[in-house]
């Protein structure tokens, strides 16, 4: 996932205002320097303060364990959402919120100093290492990211940070036991900035568009997906078990996080999470769930916030792999559509470069010769006229060859008929020359189809019937263009003999294949041996009302 800094470059401060709030040029250029700074800070404090407020409101009643501490991963993910230049004001913001959350509670300022400086040090130290690892621009998008943002953004962090809560804490005299302490602070540490971190970069950066642009489908499965996590969240972790026992019901969750890894990607995956941990948390807190007891015992509840942080990690730091890992495959398979798309796109216009020249000078000059060998025939030498006949007739023979090479090089009747009387022409041509019946049905296509799809689709086509030609031996062939729900789409089908599964694909298949795909469409051969074969290849086109052909 892409860092602000990494998505706009580095022009000061006020780039990074501007990268942090999301005001449009014209009203981020209208506001004074200092004043973005300013609002970009104040919305980091209040949310650091917000995040303390959530972190006390989970915490047990008369105790000093941390279930879940939201304002480190808070910080850490504005570091990272921030150029470095701000980072200092975002500590400065953040001393006045933790002051005013942590004095409160009647904790001394000393004390309260000393938790400040344990939660700022851990999270600055992440998101340096985070920096100059130089993987911030696929932090959650790769599994080389995911491996940094785990070391660097999950573990550094809470073990740098519990080290020195626990010391601050001790100091207040109400906990003796530091190793204990120092565990219940990094596992509570480590469960928040694995949930929050994610989150909040992923939906700072694609968030508000991702809603904007979800088709209804997509919403559905998100609502279905929350209501489910909710619902088996609130089933399983507000019940009880038998005293000493670890249900097997509490991995109930586990197939809902992994439909929003593989779904949602890390960002879907830590919201689903969030859900999980605030429900468990909650009724954990206040005696509840499958944690064999309903003692509020001081150890007990150690134990059992212990227990529930692991059962998170253990769900977390997989599930987050795979998601990043998903998603990075689904990088790749974007990258490779788009240089596949480029690749046709250069071939193409050299096809075109290639038979222009063949049509409008090779073939040109040729007719030039064929004229004035012509002249030459109507000359008095009567001995001369028939190496002059055999001549001309070679010209005009190389003429009309070169003539077809250039349009089977680039096919120039799609752009002077359009799609559809080019297609018909198409099968025509191929049935006079082999001897089948080529039937060509076409429903319902606009005749202002994108370039390239009309380009690309005519020469599957073309491939195709030639493909028939050569190997089919088939005796009729049906050729179909509609265009339906947003797609137009191509089918072939003959009756000959189809292909032999083991003899593997034709070179002609695997061009009609590329062809399809990089327009971002389907390609799909139905073929059974001495039963014929169905070649399909659709796209999505954008019909324009009324405008069918």
């Amino acid at each position: 996932m892409l860092s602000r800094e990494a998505t706009f470059p580095r022009l000061g401060l006020r780039t990074a205002y501007d990268s942090l709030t999301g005001l449009s040029n014209s009203v981020a250029l209208s506001v004074p320097p200092f004043l973005r700074i300013s609002l970009s800070a104040l919305l980091v404090a209040a949310v650091y303060y917000a995040g303390s407020e959530v972190g006390f409101f989970l915490k047990p009643a008369h105790t000093t364990i941390a279930t879940f501490w939201p304002p480190s991963a808070i910080l850490l993910a504005a570091f990272l959402l921030a150029p470095t230049q701000m980072w200092w004001v975002f500590l400065l913001a953040v001393l006045p919120a933790h002051l005013l959350v942590q004095l409160q509670d009647g904790t001394t300022l000393l004390t309260a100093l000393g938790w400040y400086i344990a939660n700022t040090c851990g999270p600055l130290l992440g998101a340096v290492c985070i920096r100059h690892s130089k993987e911030e621009k696929k932090l959650f998008s790769s599994l080389q990211g995911i491996i940094v943002f785990l070391m660097f953004g999950v573990l550094l962090p809470p073990l740098v940070k519990s080290f020195l809560n626990a010391l601050a804490t001790l100091q207040t005299g109400a906990e003796t036991n530091y190793w204990m302490l120092w565990t219940t602070r990094l596992s509570s540490n480590i469960t928040s900035d694995l949930i929050l971190i994610p989150l909040i970069v992923i939906f700072w950066h694609s968030g508000i568009s991702w809603f904007r642009n979800a088709k209804l489908a997509r919403c559905i499965e998100a609502s279905v997906l929350l209501a489910a996590t909710v619902g088996i969240s609130l089933l399983i972790f507000s019940g009880g078990s038998a005293a000493g026992s670890i249900p097997a019901v509490i991995y109930a969750p586990l197939p809902l996080l992994f439909w929003a890894a593989v779904r949602f990607g890390p960002g879907g995956l830590s919201a689903s999470l969030l859900g999980v941990a605030l429900i468990s948390i909650w009724n954990a807190i206040h005696g509840r769930g499958p944690f064999g007891t309903y003692s509020m015992a001081h150890d007990i509840l150690i134990h059992r916030t212990l227990f529930l942080h692991g059962l998170l990690m253990v769900f977390g730091f997989p599930l987050m792999s795979m998601a990043a890992l998903i998603a990075e495959r689904r990088c790749n398979e974007e990258t490779l559509r788009d240089t596949r798309s480029k690749l046709i796109h250069v071939q193409e216009q050299e096809c075109y470069r290639i038979g222009r020249a063949l049509h409008e000078d090779i073939a040109q000059r040729l007719t030039l010769v064929a004229l004035g060998i012509d002249a030459l025939r109507a000359g008095p030498d009567a001995s001369a006229k028939p190496p002059l006949n055999r001549l001309y007739g070679q010209i005009s023979d190389a003429v009309a060859t070169t003539l077809d090479l250039s349009h089977r090089i680039y096919p120039f009747m799609v752009e002077y008929l359009g799609l559809t009387a080019a297609l018909r022409k198409l099968c025509r041509e191929t049935g006079a020359e082999s001897g089948m019946t080529v039937n060509c049905s076409i429903t319902a296509v606009p005749t202002d189809l994108p370039s390239d799809v009309s380009h690309r689709l005519f020469r599957v086509a073309q491939e195709a019937l030639q493909d028939i030609v050569q190997h089919s031996r088939a005796e009729t062939v049906a050729v179909e263009l509609r265009v339906g729900d947003g797609r137009v789409l191509l089918r072939i089908t003959d009756d000959g003999v189809g292909m032999d599964p083991q003899q593997g694909e034709r070179i002609g298949l695997t061009y009609m294949r590329e062809q399809a795909l990089s327009l971002d469409g389907t390609f799909k051969i139905m073929s059974t041996p001495k039963g014929g074969t169905v070649i399909e290849a659709s796209a999505p086109v954008k019909a324009s009302p009324g405008a069918s052909a």
